[in-house]
């Protein structure tokens, strides 16, 4: 029995109507996601960079810009 039989059963076809309803679902809700995410790695990394400017400390500089960017003092 070859390994494809199975594919070839299920008649998997990305033109079907829920396939593009899928996808539209898939992504109104990760866009939004991906645009906070980003926003965030961008704001660590300014954040980051301003505080080893001033204190010279790698470790403490990723950690006081993480807390900062997720919303602490």
């Amino acid at each position: 029995m070859p390994k494809n039989s199975w594919l070839k059963k299920l008649r998997i076809s990305i033109h079907a109507h829920g396939t593009s309803f899928a996808l539209m679902i898939l992504a109104l809700t990760q866009v939004p996601v991906g645009i906070k995410n980003a926003a965030e790695v961008a704001c660590i990394g300014q954040t980051s960079n301003k505080i080893w400017k001033s204190e010279k400390n790698h470790s403490e500089a990723n950690m006081i810009a993480v807390q900062r960017c997720n919303g602490r003092n």
